[in-house]
């Protein structure tokens, strides 16, 4: 088929209509990828804003800017006895298409600012749970002491690391675990008191390796006696003041240098896609954890049958969805948590049988925010299908038009940016000011690569000092830039293993520089 949007072919398997059909809509018209970049119009994990609650005035921490169209609300009061989304319920107007009187429950129903579940301390963060004593961190669980960090699980004192799980005292992280005292390294699992590792495993006082395991007093890949090894860190340390660029490319040249996997799937059955662990039967996924029967996900865990969704957890029998939870049976959906049976519906909690509602909590048998009795619910929602089918609407997810968020503060931005006069001409909402809360801005220092204020806070100083580590002299955003460009793209191609040449897919494209070996001829070479 054809992408109605980018015009790329894509392909559409029997047993992907057989699912479509399953769910009682249409196929596709948008190829994978265009449909994931839609889920991440919808989503904002790294931008906050000072803003107003509609409700009581006082000023919030909010993911919307104060420019915002929409009504904005702390998740205290979203949360409160007296915030009742129904009272905002209309009829369905068979005259007007249903998306256009989605677009104005929208805009009439309080969103909340952002989210976060059981966090201490840590008015700074979105998308997070259990988070304590952290600061601008987001999408992290269970950890505290985190600052300037994204995805990260169960660890203790980290500052700007990225997909990192059960770590201490790290900086600089990517896709590490178990890890303590690590910096500037990505692909280590139980390493410690290291810089700059990549792919290591169980190695302690290391310097500039990759790809070995269980060693210690190593730079370079070269064995130290303990003595000789302190001596060349108090030089290495010193040249990480003086230089740190220098040291960063020595280390991507060393990465192209080594033979790389082409694929990091483990304890995996029948998968295609990338950084896929304990799962079966998972097609084009990405960042997937313990799910199974599942095509086109990304960012997701413990998922079951789910097709097109990007940070969904817990979720069964989902179609189209994105930053949710505990879901089942569920299509075109965002920001909704612990329901089951639902259709369009938007920041919704605890919400069973309900279609094209928003902002709704501990709700059953609702349309456009309107209670009915099961039997009228049925009867009008069999008629809004036809109504949709008419329109062309039926079966199609939102438009990305309908995001909340201006272009510039979403996760798309991050990946397919936009000028201004681009996203207004597609219909996006966008953001004039790039300023963005912060907190307390005194002593604000001077990015050197973007020219705007940020600032060095007491908990990062004293890390840095223990650690005998550099201040930045980038913000946090371009930090995390740095970290994001680590990652190889979230789309397979095709290319042939450096051995054996044999077909392989892979996320390394042909321009990385970067050495491929297929699952058997990696195992030989660096196992």
């Amino acid at each position: 088929m054809l992408c109605f949007l980018c015009h790329q072919q894509f392909g559409i398997t029997d047993q992907d209509i057989t699912v479509y059909q399953s769910m009682g809509v249409p196929p596709p018209t948008h190829c994978p990828d265009c449909r994931h970049l839609r889920h991440l119009v919808f989503r904002n994990e790294r931008k906050l804003f000072l803003n107003k609650s509609h409700l009581s005035g006082k000023t919030i921490v909010s993911t919307y800017p104060s420019s915002s169209p929409f009504k904005i609300i702390d998740k205290d009061e979203w949360w409160s006895d007296s915030f009742d989304a129904s009272i905002y319920g209309r009829d369905f107007d068979f005259n007007k298409p249903f998306f256009q009187q989605f677009k104005e429950l929208q805009r009439e129903v309080p969103r909340w600012a952002r989210m976060y579940i059981n966090c201490e301390n840590s008015d700074y963060t979105n998308n997070s749970a259990g988070t304590k004593n952290s600061y601008l961190t987001f999408s992290s669980y269970d950890s505290e002491n985190l600052y300037y960090c994204m995805r990260v699980i169960r660890c203790n004192m980290c500052i700007d690391c990225l997909n990192v799980k059960d770590s201490q005292y790290c900086s600089q992280c990517v896709e590490c675990k178990k890890c303590y005292g690590t910096h500037y390294s990505q692909l280590s699992d139980g390493c410690s008191d290291s810089y700059f590792l990549y792919d290591c495993r169980n190695c302690k006082n290391c310097i500039f390796c990759a790809q070995i395991r269980n060693k210690e007093y190593m730079i370079f890949n070269k064995q130290y006696s303990k003595e000789k090894f302190e001596k060349e860190k108090e030089k290495f340390l010193k040249k990480l003041f003086e230089d740190k660029k220098t040291l960063a490319k020595e280390f991507e040249n060393l990465k192209k240098q080594l033979f790389h996997k082409n694929l990091r799937i483990i304890n995996s059955e029948n998968c295609t896609g990338d950084f896929i662990n304990d799962s079966k039967n998972i097609t084009n996924g990405f960042y997937v954890t313990e799910a199974e029967d599942c095509v086109n996900v990304y960012d997701c865990s413990k998922i079951k049958n789910c097709y097109d969704n990007t940070a969904n957890d817990k979720s069964e029998l989902c179609l189209e969805c994105d930053t949710s939870y505990e879901l089942y049976n569920a299509k075109f959906c965002s920001y909704t948590v612990t329901s089951e049976n639902v259709s369009y519906c938007d920041q919704c909690v605890n919400a069973n049988n309900c279609f094209g509602c928003v902002g709704l909590h501990h709700a059953e048998f609702m349309i456009l925010n309107k209670k009915y009795t099961k039997e009228d619910y049925e009867i009008l929602l069999a008629k809004i299908k036809k109504h949709m089918e008419k329109t062309c609407e039926w079966g199609k997810p939102f438009p990305s038009t309908l995001s909340s968020y201006p272009y510039n503060v979403t996760v798309a931005n991050e990946y397919c940016p936009l000028t201004r006069e681009q996203a207004l001409e597609q219909g996006y909402l966008w953001h004039d000011d790039d300023a963005c809360a912060q907190g307390n801005n005194d002593q604000a220092l001077t990015c050197e690569k973007s020219g705007k204020s940020y600032k060095i806070i007491p908990q990062e100083l004293k890390f840095y000092e223990t650690f005998k580590l550099p201040t930045p002299r980038i913000s946090p955003d371009e930090r995390y830039k740095e970290l994001l460009s680590l990652q190889p793209p979230k789309k397979l191609t095709d290319s042939i293993c450096s051995h054996c040449a044999k077909n392989i897919k892979t996320v390394y494209t042909a321009d990385s520089g970067y050495k491929v070996l297929c699952r058997k001829c990696y195992l030989d070479t660096v196992y």
